[in-house]
């Protein structure tokens, strides 16, 4: 109790406290001729001491550079994802936050709501998926508020603008109908088809990406032993992933559902077989080792370069008189058909390797302007009165 009688018949009053940085006080007085009296100072003395607790500024947080944060961040993040994705997120962070315009020697203290709050105003100015490419700034931030560099992330306290339009292209399309596909595929074979070149297996490629839907990482890693002719089955074990200074990286597939096995067309397989008596002929006058490789670089030694394939790409489809799309476009464009044909949500997601099916439901169910016309009549077809 701090208050206690003395032996003279008066009261003294002691109170101890400790003040924010954990060091011990004390308050005391004597000479109380009542107990009312001193509880009349003791309760004066807490408020005072409330009073002196809440003005006392906080224990100092330690500073450190935003750079050093997010290299640890980096550190965490790199084993999650491939290459190419860890050298986007690299990329972004270094040409667009760590500059000296912005916060190459921020502390980050330093940044505040409204200094990020211009930097997120002129960001969306310039590109128009800055929200996304954000994610490892805000989860840095996050990250310096775990370790008690700051109380709040200031991206908390911001509010985020409307990006800047996505680009409009009159000359690119997100996938090909089939009528489309058809003239493409017969431009690819005028120009590459020939049963005794190198070549061939430009046009073999482009088969197997428009005819199995998948994705250029997992066709250009496969080997021989991959096919399996007489199940009509391409086993995807791998995916080829080539990064700035790296080639020829091979790594799983880009999900566990992407471990799979395709199921091919009589011809597309009939295709692929031409084009590997075709590479063996090829690489045995070049007095070459088979390298297993389906489909080899020019010189048949190795992996492909995955670049070449946007370079042909165009070239056929400015031949084709047609928009450009994607490399990965093809795999839009397989899906589209197959639902078109019937093929049921399930098994076009095993046959695309995603592991959730809403991403088949988001990504690949886009309509053609043929389909639209025909919403109405399938209902009515249905329900027919």
């Amino acid at each position: 109790m701090s208050i206690k009688k003395e032996s003279n018949k008066t009261y003294s009053v002691r109170l101890t406290y400790s003040d924010m940085a954990g060091k011990r006080h004390s308050k005391k007085k004597k000479g109380f001729t009542s107990i009312t009296l001193a509880r009349q100072w003791e309760r004066k003395a807490l408020n005072e001491i409330d009073i002196l607790k809440n003005e006392q500024p906080k224990q100092a947080q330690p500073k450190m550079l935003l750079s050093d944060v997010y290299e640890m961040w980096l550190a965490t993040y790199k084993p999650k994802v491939a290459d190419t994705t860890l050298k986007k997120t690299d990329s972004f962070m270094r040409i667009h936050v760590l500059t000296d315009e912005w916060f190459k020697d921020s502390t980050v203290d330093e940044i505040t709501p409204t200094v990020l709050q211009r930097f997120v105003n002129k960001l969306s100015s310039v590109m128009h998926n800055y929200k996304k490419n954000l994610m490892p700034f805000k989860q840095t931030m996050s990250q310096c508020v775990v370790m008690g560099l700051i109380d709040e992330t200031p991206f908390n306290r911001i509010i985020m603008p409307q990006p800047k339009p996505s680009p409009v292209f009159t000359d690119r399309l997100e996938f090909y109908t089939k009528s489309q596909l058809n003239q493409f595929m017969s431009t690819a074979q005028r120009l590459y088809g020939s049963n005794d070149d190198v070549k061939y297996r430009i046009y073999v490629l482009f088969r197997l990406l428009a005819f199995t839907g998948m994705r250029r990482g997992e066709l250009l890693a496969l080997k021989w032993s991959n096919i399996d002719y007489k199940n009509n089955l391409i086993h995807i074990t791998k995916n080829l992933v080539t990064s700035a200074g790296v080639k020829d990286v091979i790594h799983p597939p880009k999900t566990k559902a992407g471990k799979r096995d395709v199921k091919v067309d009589n011809n597309t397989l009939a295709i692929l077989h031409h084009w590997q008596a075709v590479q063996a002929k090829l690489t045995l006058a070049s007095g070459l080792q088979s390298t297993g490789i389906v489909f080899t670089n020019e010189d048949l030694t190795g992996y492909q370069n995955a670049n070449k394939l946007r370079l042909w790409l165009i070239q056929i489809a400015k031949q084709a008189n047609l928009p450009r799309i994607k490399v990965h476009g093809f795999r839009h464009t397989y899906a589209t058909l197959a639902i078109q044909a019937g093929m049921n949500i399930k098994q076009l997601q095993y046959q695309l390797g995603h592991d959730d099916v809403q991403t088949t439901l988001s990504v690949y169910s886009g309509l053609t302007e043929t389909d639209k016309a025909k919403t109405a009549d399938v209902f009515t077809s249905l329900v027919n009165f």
